[in-house]
């Protein structure tokens, strides 16, 4: 049977009860203390009452004449007073209480050799009990409940520059740009936060556009020289060569393809993250169709059969640059890492996977394939490269919201899911 976890409370729902609490704890202990002062007041008061009335009335006696008593209260004792019912017979000397046909206070003395016994009805005295008792609890409860709006003024009022902290720092971790937090900073803790968090988001905002410069600076740089190195590599190949001499001039064409792709990549990457606007979004059915449509070829050439497959319709709109890097990353992966076989891009219902029938992944690398700088044990020389291709990936799923994991395919290599839970992430990739 599924636990049921109760929502957290906000911090201001923990003040508000927190107040109400300790003022209810403090009226209630305040409570406890005056009952229970009433308590020991009827027991000293009350029963110094009566032994003065004992004592009066013995007096009276003393005297030949009758005592005069209130109309609540009784006297037995020895003639000419009347006896005392069996109830009230051998009862220990001094204040106590009895429940006899009612509820009376009790003091027994002695007269003549005989106990002398003065009774006082309880019910005037029960009945005031009774009324501070129900005003006892009701003022309780008006506390409880003072307190509970007390409470919620009060965190109202501690919380809204909080509120207000946490509305800018929002705003502002949406922007493209830094921009100062708009909040007044007091000099208390919540200004001191306020600074401590314009601060952080001040440098993490400039550390962002060092990175963004530096990939798209160093990307763009080295397009001339590779392009140099490519020329060179054409223009050795068409001249006279040993066996060795062609295969090491193999080995530089296919180097610089490699970092061609590499940067493409990086330069993807800045782009994403650099461009305000972007292509229209697609459905992932035809960002996955024009990712089959490019790698087809480079499939054929190896004897590779590459199906795109339709399990389920996958909703909503995508990026085209943001999908159709993920998406052409992996193929390209699949069909470098498989020698025979089939390469299969499945739409799901949830986003898409990529399967092979290559070697596929040993042992733990299936959890450290998108950490940065790890290939495959598979790898071999024909698939070269840093290792930076799905740690690139990883990044954009994550950026986007997706989730990308790796596994074993039916084919019996690699497969890899990547599960694009909403596609409002999605339509936002290309803001970020």
């Amino acid at each position: 049977m599924p636990v049921r976890h109760s929502p957290p409370r906000s911090l201001a729902q923990r003040i508000m009860l927190s107040f109400a609490l300790l003022v209810t704890f403090v009226a209630g202990f305040y409570a406890f203390a005056l009952y229970q002062s009433i308590e020991f007041t009827e027991q000293q008061l009350i029963s110094g009452i009566l032994r003065d009335e004992v004592a009066r009335a013995v007096d009276t006696l003393e005297r030949g004449e009758t005592p005069r008593l209130p109309e609540d209260t009784r006297l037995y004792g020895a003639p000419p007073l009347e006896a005392p019912p069996p109830a009230m017979r051998g009862l220990p000397e001094g204040f106590g209480e009895l429940s006899n046909n009612g509820d009376f206070f009790v003091h027994t003395g002695a007269w003549r050799g005989e106990p002398l016994v003065l009774t006082r009805d309880q019910l005037g005295f029960e009945d005031t009990e009774r009324v501070f008792r129900r005003i006892t609890l009701f003022s309780v409860l008006a506390v409880f409940f003072l307190g509970l709006l007390a409470g919620w003024i009060l965190a109202r009022n501690i919380m809204k520059p909080v509120k207000t902290l946490s509305d800018e720092v929002r705003k502002a971790s949406a922007a493209r740009t830094y921009e100062p937090l708009s909040v007044e900073l007091t000099n208390d803790e919540v200004g001191e936060l306020a600074r401590i968090c314009d601060g952080a988001m001040k440098r993490l905002h400039e550390a962002l556009q060092r990175e963004k410069a530096f990939t798209g600076d160093v990307s763009h740089e080295l397009r001339t020289p590779l392009t140099v190195i490519e020329t060179s590599a054409e223009l050795l190949s068409m001249t006279p060569l040993s066996p060795a001499q062609a295969k090491q001039v193999e080995r530089i064409t296919r180097s610089a393809g490699d970092m061609r792709e590499l940067m493409s990549l990086f330069l993807s990457f800045a782009r994403l993250s650099n461009e305000t606007t972007g292509p229209e979004p697609d459905s992932a059915a035809g960002i996955l169709k024009a990712v089959a449509d490019t790698w087809e070829p480079f499939a054929a050439e190896k004897g590779l059969a590459l199906v795109l497959r339709r399990e389920a319709e996958c909703p909503g709109a995508y990026s085209p640059v943001m999908l159709g890097t993920v998406a052409n990353n992996l193929v390209k992966n699949a069909v470098a890492y498989t020698e025979s076989g089939v390469v299969t891009i499945t739409e799901t219902s949830e986003g898409f996977i990529v399967s092979d029938s290559g070697p596929g992944l040993a042992g733990d690398e299936a959890a450290r394939i998108f950490e940065h700088g790890v290939r495959g044990s598979a790898a071999v020389a024909d698939t070269s490269g840093a290792g930076l291709g799905l740690s690139i990936i990883s990044r954009i799923c994550h950026r986007s919201g997706w989730t990308v994991t790796a596994g074993k395919a039916r084919e019996g290599g690699a497969a890899f899911t990547v599960t694009m839970t909403k596609a409002a992430d999605a339509r936002r990739a290309d803001r970020l």
